[in-house]
């Protein structure tokens, strides 16, 4: 069984022989440091393109040869997932969570210094804060054929997904059902605020004059005026275009511009629905 059979099964397989009462030097697959830079892309009025760059800095110490984006919806709500050349990728089926993962052979792996781009999915969900997970490749520990233990602390459970690491993305996440427009507002604000607090914001002044424009969108529902709530949601978005990659990262931009159209969106069937 091949690398990429192992990294689409899941399974890490132990094959090497050694003396188990020597020990061994346990490697994990940490030895990295990434950059995972999202990029949505509006590809129909319903659904969002979700693709990813990852750089492997170049003070990695291993090369890049697993990437994960661990969504919050269904399978369902995941299709047409492309991957970089000479990449495959999976994801659980039915109505399970979808981690959608990519994977690669030796020769193609991410080596430190460089990056890949071309990993993606759609989906009609809009944007939240996610997991992702990369691990770098490594020898992985080996016992005798029944000697192998059922977990190795340190190893196993270096984080939830496997030896590797984790860190935030910007994913697909459930739209809240039923809709409450302020709900939704109060959850846009604390995105900005989390945004902040991961340094995908990087200045308060900005911060403040998002946090200014939200306080008034929030008055305005409260008066009923839907249309000038509409239409500070507009301003909203041209200020979170103005800062992209000046004082918001691609995470950022993604997170609230998505987010508030999407309560532009609402807002504007529920106009339809009083007519």
């Amino acid at each position: 069984m091949g690398r990429t059979q192992t990294f689409l099964g899941g399974v890490l397989l132990l094959v090497a022989m050694f003396n188990p009462l020597r020990g061994q030097e346990i490697e994990a697959g940490n030895r990295i440091k990434v950059l995972i830079r999202p990029s949505l892309v509006r590809t129909s009025s319903q659904t969002l393109q979700y693709a990813y760059q990852v750089t492997n800095h170049r003070d990695s110490r291993q090369k890049v040869w697993q990437f994960y984006v661990m969504t919050a919806v269904p399978a369902r709500y995941v299709e047409k997932i492309h991957s970089a050349e000479h990449w495959g990728a999976g994801m659980p089926q039915e109505d399970s969570i979808a981690s959608v993962r990519w994977g690669t052979a030796t020769e193609y792996d991410i080596v430190p210094g460089e990056s890949r781009g071309g990993f993606s999915f759609e989906s009609p969900s809009p944007p939240g804060i996610v997991d992702y997970y990369a691990e770098g490749y490594h020898n992985p520990p080996s016992f005798p054929e029944g000697m192998a233990p059922d977990s190795i602390p340190g190893y196993d459970d270096l984080t939830p997904y496997g030896p590797g690491i984790v860190g935030k993305t910007v994913g697909p996440v459930l739209p809240p059902d039923p809709f409450i427009a302020a709900e939704f507002l109060d959850t846009l604000a604390s995105y900005k605020h989390q945004a902040f607090a991961l340094g995908w914001i990087t200045n308060k002044g900005i911060l403040n004059s998002l946090d200014q424009k939200l306080d008034n969108v929030r008055k305005q529902l409260g008066r009923d005026n839907t249309n000038t709530a509409k239409n500070i949601l507009n301003a909203f978005i041209k200020e979170v275009e103005a800062q992209k990659d000046k004082h918001l990262t691609s995470e950022a931009y993604a997170l609230l511009k998505y987010n508030a159209e999407y309560l532009i969106e609402k807002l504007e069937e529920q106009i339809t629905k009083k007519k």
